[in-house]
């Protein structure tokens, strides 16, 4: 049934073209390209940020800021369908060394006593589609406009997953879901931390999270992540 319900949510986001022309005031190309214009495509990008239809059952929902650029989602979808099987997935999934996977995968163990991994979370992004070029970084992106365009279907994944915890990874995917939601947030991310470390949303919580490699003590990002469990393992 989720399965399904997702598939709709593919079809209405392949639509949507809110931030294929996308331009800064200074005339800058900030557009981006949309991933879900075919299905073949998006649902074979082997990768923990795009293992949606493996996760759909999770208690945790991750939501990150952006996917980064198109050209990697392109280069695994190509290493994936020479080779279409589960067996293959789950081994681009794993070669998959990022620092961010890294860390997120260290912090969601040590908090958990090992109990949990990335494995059992799902994963998404606050802006769903894709950055033009080869940079994770860089200013080729209205990260506002975009997280707002996105926010409804954000919402849908949300109401699809239904999930117990939601962590957000730095100060966008927080800054969606106080639009989504209607709730007020201090104006950096740790000003959030420190007075709202841990958000009541009708039958959820949201942990604001730094991101996992920002220049923050491991023991202070450590702290967040243990308030998870009180809300996962009984």
């Amino acid at each position: 049934m989720k399965n399904q319900v997702f598939d709709e949510l593919i079809n209405s986001m392949s639509n949507c073209s809110k931030c294929t022309s996308l331009k800064k005031k200074n005339g800058k190309d900030c557009s981006l390209i949309n991933i879900y214009q075919t299905q073949e495509f998006c649902k074979n990008i082997p990768s923990i940020w795009t293992d949606w239809y493996n996760r759909l059952d999770s208690k945790i929902m991750i939501i990150g800021q952006d996917w980064g650029p198109y050209n990697d989602m392109r280069q695994l979808n190509e290493q994936y369908i020479n080779n279409p099987d589960r067996e293959n997935w789950k081994y681009l999934v794993e070669q998959e060394k990022s620092n961010t996977k890294k860390l997120l995968n260290y912090y969601i163990r040590e908090s958990s006593e090992n109990k949990y991994s990335l494995d059992d979370m799902f994963i998404t992004n606050a802006i769903m589609c894709a950055r033009k070029g080869n940079n994770y970084r860089g200013n080729n992106i209205d990260l506002k406009k975009s997280t707002n365009n996105c926010s409804k279907y954000l919402l849908k994944q949300i109401n699809i997953v239904k999930p117990k915890v939601i962590l957000t990874l730095g100060y966008y995917p927080l800054l969606s879901l106080s639009k989504i939601y209607s709730f007020n947030i201090e104006k950096t991310l740790k000003d959030v931390i420190n007075n709202s470390p841990e958000i009541m949303i009708n039958d959820f919580i949201i942990i604001p999270l730094y991101h996992p490699v920002a220049q923050i003590k491991k023991s202070e990002q450590l702290k967040q992540y243990k308030r998870i469990w009180k809300y996962i393992i009984q």
